[in-house]
């Protein structure tokens, strides 16, 4: 065979594969897998919505989902569940009693696991934004091991894990403390935990006030489609353009987000 033919032959293969390939995107044919993602919010999560007081939600009717049969059917699915109850409960705490909560913790598991205090933290200094390391060179992330913690014969996570040091919490020297129920009991070969029923600490009422949140509020619907075409996916990302003035919209009184999702 000819050294030309030998070119050829595969550039013309490489050729007709690309030709293909653009044919069967043209009529929908995608790599990878989209679909739309749509969220419900309850009255309790709407709150912790920051809407732009120039751009309220947008209010939909039905006529406005005329041609548009995958997202009414999300949003009837969602219409058609239950809201789930909050699996976190959570309390406003100041920077100072979570700091102080974390240290004291740690000496509790150091006598536990026979370790040092110190063991139990590590400093994450490459995920600190470049913005703090402007107000202080000195600023740095520390991670704290002690997730977890049992009370009154149950196992629970606590958050957030992450502080950092100094204070850089933008919008004021409070935290929102987080607690709930862990998935089974601990195990002492994975997990770090101490019994902190009997423990007398000042953010003891805190993490009471926590628990007792757990399941008190009702929290956001959340559905999807399955996998759609990307003539679809251009078609409502055209109408989200053309209809929406932001993500946010309200049906039925109802307030609705949508959003789309690729694998």
């Amino acid at each position: 065979m000819k050294t030309r033919t030998k070119i050829i032959i595969p550039a013309v293969v490489f050729l007709a594969t690309g030709l293909l390939y653009l044919f069967a995107v043209a009529g929908g044919y995608s790599p990878y897998f989209e679909g739309m993602r749509l969220t419900l919010y309850s009255d309790y999560s709407v709150q912790g919505i920051e809407i732009h007081p120039d751009y309220p939600p947008t209010v939909i009717t039905d006529k406005d989902l005329e041609g548009a049969p995958e997202l009414k059917g999300l949003i009837h699915e969602a219409l058609s569940k239950e809201y789930p109850l909050n699996t976190e409960g959570s309390v406003l705490i100041s920077f100072e009693d979570l700091d102080n909560f974390q240290h004291q913790y740690a000496e509790i598991l150091a006598e536990k696991y026979s370790k040092n205090s110190t063991d139990f933290f590590t400093i994450e200094d490459e995920l600190v934004p470049e913005k703090y390391l402007a107000i202080d060179p000195t600023a740095h992330r520390r991670i704290f091991d002690g997730r977890y913690f049992e009370y009154n014969g149950e196992h629970y996570g606590i958050g957030p894990d992450g502080l950092y040091i100094p204070n850089m919490k933008e919008g004021g020297d409070f935290i929102r403390l987080h607690a709930y129920k862990a998935h089974g009991p601990l195990q002492g070969n994975d997990n770090v935990w101490a019994d902190l029923s009997e423990k007398r600490m000042d953010i003891m009422p805190l993490i009471r006030l926590a628990i007792d949140d757990i399941g008190q509020h009702q929290e956001s619907i959340k559905v999807q489609t399955s996998s759609l075409s990307p003539v679809t996916i251009s078609k409502y990302l055209n109408w989200q353009a053309n209809t929406l003035e932001g993500h946010l919209f309200e049906y039925k009184g109802r307030i609705f987000s949508l959003g789309f999702w690729i694998a």
